[in-house]
């Protein structure tokens, strides 16, 4: 986990810039991920976040969230591009399921708005039942009860969406990101509880031992921010491999559940 000095010094800082660009239209911060339940590696891991506003972000409120995430990571350049926050507003929350607007900043991915919010049912699991509270009510009071049914549904719905990716397009540290993540959706599934990528990649590792040295090269790949592994022709080919081979097996395990 991420130490307690380094976690009250971020949750500080981050805290007050966030209460200083919303001021009142600011609900709720919640820190969950590898921070909180395991697997956080220096330097390397994200910091997750869910935001909760008054409303529903507007052109204003985003403009002042951009200015924002700009001046903190020219403040803290080691957080260039490790942070992953998702603002929703209090009522669109509450009535996830009915769909609605949010918006997001990830590694890779610039600030933005987008709809689709009831695609974030596992993140909003995964704060429900794990997340730290930084600012405002616990998550409970904030985020409807998801099921573990529900939780399971999306991780089979966001691994078959990263099965469906074209790796020979992506940068080594995206196909590091999806070996890792099919590691962690198969895990999941078939231990019946969350993981980080970690525990997913040495699960998977003991389970498929003639892909240990593919799952090392993507941590690797992973801890070397993308500067070393999964590079070549042919690992790329055994990487889409994998992914596929482990879809597969998500997929089987899936529909035996569901066999009465």
């Amino acid at each position: 986990m991420m130490s307690d000095q380094l976690l009250d010094t971020f949750a500080e800082g981050l805290t007050a810039g966030l209460r200083s660009a919303l001021g009142s239209d600011l609900v709720a911060v919640y820190l969950y991920g590898s921070t909180v339940v395991g697997g956080f590696v220096a330097d390397v891991s994200d910091i997750d976040l869910l935001v909760v506003t008054q409303r529903d972000l507007d052109a204003a409120l985003a403009e002042r969230l951009e200015a924002f995430h700009s001046e903190f990571v020219e403040c803290h350049p080691d957080w260039d591009d490790r942070l992953e926050l998702v603002y929703v507003g209090l009522d669109t929350l509450a009535n996830f399921r009915a769909g609605g607007s949010l918006a997001v900043i990830s590694p890779g991915e610039p600030f933005h708005l987008r709809d689709g919010v009831e695609l974030w049912i596992s993140n909003f699991y995964l704060v429900r039942e794990t997340g730290v509270t930084l600012f405002g009510p616990p998550p409970a009071d904030t985020i409807p009860p998801v099921s573990w049914t529900d939780f399971l549904t999306e991780i089979r719905r966001y691994a078959d969406e990263v099965r469906s990716r074209n790796l020979r397009c992506a940068t080594p540290a995206g196909r590091a990101y999806c070996v890792l993540t099919m590691c962690r959706a198969l895990a999941t599934i078939r231990n019946d509880r969350p993981c980080s990528k970690q525990e997913g990649a040495a699960l998977v590792r003991s389970w498929m031992p003639e892909w240990a040295w593919l799952i090392d090269e993507a941590e690797c790949c992973r801890l070397s921010r993308g500067r070393w592994g999964l590079t070549d022709d042919r690992v790329t080919e055994a990487a889409e491999s994998f992914v596929a081979l482990v879809g597969d097996a998500i997929l089987t395990i899936s529909q035996d559940i569901h066999t009465p």
